[in-house]
């Protein structure tokens, strides 16, 4: 009956890919495979230099409708987040939920004291909030906790402590898509905020927070210079204590966003766990410090995550490479039974990807799970097999696909091809300066017939917009096409 239920869903969202679609004055029909193969060609013509892969199969019929380089490796950019998902989606299950738990040693509570210590056990959440925080630390205090006799630990064993994936670019660590990978992700380790410039030069700038979010002490040295002031500057750092904010900004301006990568995650955890306890008067008599929980202890309270699904589709919709990396450590943890790491989250996903689905892993190489790293590797034909899969699969395929961006409607294709608007779910993949361009997803064809198809580009750099071109170009012929 389930199967049933969720096969009618999963046709009801992808038919919905067509729905609305806008349609142009006049209709283009493109009549069989040849003639499709003979239009891929002509538009790859244009893109000699490139070295692009192409596979279209037919998920209604099975058949490959076009193939070039198909066995090749290429650098796939973030539709590596393919993988990452439905891997998670098989593994872990769509109602798989993150816990970040408060347990203890102690025995008793004694006149509103916890007679032991209290471990928050952090397990790599990737949508754990400041606020979330907040209502953990309310579910202490409901249980008249006025005191912690021992120590407050904080346990982000989980993962281990290398945060960034090898082949990671030195700038990408500066932005919040490139956010540590850690056991204690809060808010996606990012902090943003605001500077507005004094009323008149000399003043110092005016720095505005969230309350959503924990800040350290911030010293701040930015200084208001007249108002048609050149060259002004802002440069952000950080010690053992607090954050720095330097430079200036002229009168007048609009106030600047600024967001601050959080290096020190670690560190940052334990100042953020000090800050509570003190604000909501929970005394604690001895430290506040690192510390690994054992699997004996007793729970005090736990938030729970959303379901995996809408992880999942967060993750595919903004391309989130911070939700990309947390499942892949996960993922490893979990596989391999160890702190989750690039090494056992690479392996992990290989194997799951062997062991359900018979996937070809030779010459893959996967490194971080979001396609952030320049040093993955796959093929159009590996791509191929887990689209060809997810579509299928009964128990994750309406998950999986209601996740992909919808061309011209949402997620990182809401500005793209609006000509064929909802016709096309797809993941899309860009290395912004190095010429790696990819997309891979789902088609409607003619007389509603679902295509896969994988593009991956590995041309020159500065050439990504022209390679978004001719992905724009092949999605359409796929919905043009129809069967002589």
């Amino acid at each position: 009956m389930r199967k049933g239920i969720l096969i009618i869903l999963t046709m009801l969202v992808f038919w919905n890919l067509q729905a609305f679609a806008q349609h142009s004055s006049r209709k283009v029909v493109i009549y069989g495979r040849e003639q499709l193969a003979g239009e891929i060609n002509r538009i790859l013509q244009a893109y000699q230099q490139a070295d692009i892969g192409v596979y279209v199969k037919s998920m209604k019929y099975g058949d490959t409708l076009y193939a070039q380089n198909i066995n090749h490796s290429y650098v796939p950019a973030s539709i590596l987040k393919i993988l990452t998902a439905e891997t998670a989606l098989l593994y872990l299950g769509p109602d798989y939920r993150f816990s970040t738990q408060l347990v203890t040693d102690a025995k008793s509570i004694n006149n509103g004291v916890l007679t032991g210590n209290l471990y928050l056990v952090q397990s790599g959440d990737p949508s754990l909030t400041y606020y979330d925080l907040i209502s953990l630390m309310g579910s202490l205090r409901s249980q008249q906790i006025q005191a912690v006799a021992g120590n407050v630990y904080v346990d982000d064993s989980a993962f281990d402590q290398s945060y960034g994936a090898p082949g990671w670019v030195a700038k990408d660590a500066r932005f919040c898509y490139g956010a540590p990978i850690s056991a204690g992700i809060i808010n996606h380790n990012c902090l943003p905020f605001r500077i507005l410039p004094g009323s008149r030069p000399g003043q110092l700038a005016q720095v505005m927070m969230s309350p959503r979010y924990y800040y350290p002490a911030m010293l701040n040295t930015v200084i208001t210079k007249p108002r048609h002031s050149r060259g002004c500057y802002l440069k952000l750092g950080s010690s053992q204590s607090a954050l720095s904010l330097q430079g200036c900004m002229p009168k007048g301006h609009y106030a600047w966003g600024v967001s601050y990568v959080i290096e020190n995650v670690l560190n940052y955890n334990l100042s953020l766990v000090k800050n509570l306890f003190k604000r909501y008067g929970v005394q604690v008599h001895g430290q506040v410090t690192p510390g690994k929980a054992a699997a004996s202890l007793s729970p005090v309270c736990d938030h729970r995550s959303q379901p995996l699904r809408m992880i999942v589709n967060d993750m595919m919709k903004k391309s989130d490479n911070v939700i990309a990396g947390a499942l892949f450590k996960k993922l490893g943890q979990l596989y391999s039974r160890q702190p989750g790491s690039w090494e056992n989250g690479g392996r992990a996903v290989e194997r799951i990807l062997s062991e359900k689905i018979g996937i070809n892993t030779a010459g893959m190489r996967l490194i971080d799970g979001s396609g952030l790293s320049r040093f993955n590797q796959i093929t159009p034909a590996q791509m191929m097999q887990v689209l060809d899969f997810a579509y299928h699969h009964v128990g994750t395929n309406y998950e999986f696909i209601s996740a992909l961006p919808i061309a011209g409607i949402d997620g990182t294709l809401k500005h793209r091809m609006y000509n064929i608007a909802r016709k096309v779910r797809a993941k899309t993949g860009t290395m912004a300066g190095a010429g790696v361009v990819s997309l891979a997803g789902y088609a409607i064809g003619g007389n509603k017939e679902p295509i896969a198809f994988v593009i991956m580009v590995n041309g020159r750099r500065g050439s990504g917009w022209t390679y978004k071109e001719l992905e724009d170009k092949i999605a359409t012929l796929l919905t043009q096409y129809q069967r002589s």
